[in-house]
């Protein structure tokens, strides 16, 4: 898919949400608060647990190459490699769980994503700039839905196509979460507050946010005039939010 000119992300109105909104700065979680449990939970097929073993031993006998050694002998799978195995299945999970990760949406106007993510549409979306020449363009990164887990093995993350690999853990969730129709930004290291890659474009109030909110949000973001106020309506005869300028 073509990355979106803007990206959004839903908030509820707390403390914490308004001093990153005022300071444009972004909160990049571990995997570990997502409401997803198999979010970034991807690690080595157990299933397949014999060629990653086949992986591991080919490439060091092509660093090694012993002499006379015989490669049958080689290739046999000891008792040491199940768990040597699990060791390394463990030492890639516990990698993905230390990132950094930041959700936006391509989406304004879901009526789920409001209700989830935004306090009920208590809340407010913050939309931000990802036209060409942005670092938000360059950062963020489309996730994958798909209906089954992907299987993956050693091999998979040898070069060159362990970019791909890497992808998978932490780009791939059910295919029930598409309607979030979601975007990442990562970062190696998780629980950290980072700059904004973008700038905002726009505050979108929720439907049920209370005029003193909205107020606050307004008088909080006066010194950026350039931050337009946006409003999410709930269109009469139709399960449809309609977001317009206020």
């Amino acid at each position: 898919m073509k990355s979106p000119e803007f990206l959004y992300k839903y908030q509820p109105l707390t403390a914490y949400s308004l001093a990153s909104l005022v300071n444009s700065t972004i909160w990049l979680a571990k995997p570990a608060t997502f409401n997803d449990p198999f979010d970034c939970a991807i690690t080595l097929d157990r299933q397949k647990y014999k060629q990653s073993v086949m992986h591991a031993v080919s490439v060091a006998m092509e660093r090694a190459k012993p002499e006379g050694l015989k490669p049958e002998h080689l290739l046999d799978i000891w008792p040491g490699d199940k768990e040597a195995f699990e060791q390394f299945r463990l030492h890639l999970s516990e990698i993905v769980q230390e990132m950094g990760i930041c959700s936006f949406s391509a989406t304004q106007n879901h009526l789920l994503m409001w209700s989830h993510y935004a306090n009920h549409h208590r809340g407010f979306c913050v939309e931000y700039d990802c036209r060409d020449g942005t670092l938000l363009r360059q950062l963020a990164h489309e996730v994958n839905y798909e209906d089954s887990v992907p299987s993956l093995t050693a091999a998979d993350f040898a070069p060159p196509n362990n970019k791909n690999a890497v992808d998978v853990l932490w780009l791939t969730k059910a295919k029930c979460w598409s309607y979030e129709r979601e975007w990442r930004v990562m970062t190696n290291e998780g629980n950290k507050v980072h700059q904004a890659p973008s700038a905002i474009v726009s505050v979108i109030f929720g439907a049920r946010m209370p005029e003193q909110d909205r107020l606050m949000v307004a008088h909080a973001l006066n010194h950026h005039p350039e931050i337009e106020f946006k409003e999410a309506r709930l269109m009469e005869g139709q399960f449809t939010i309609e977001v317009i300028s206020t």
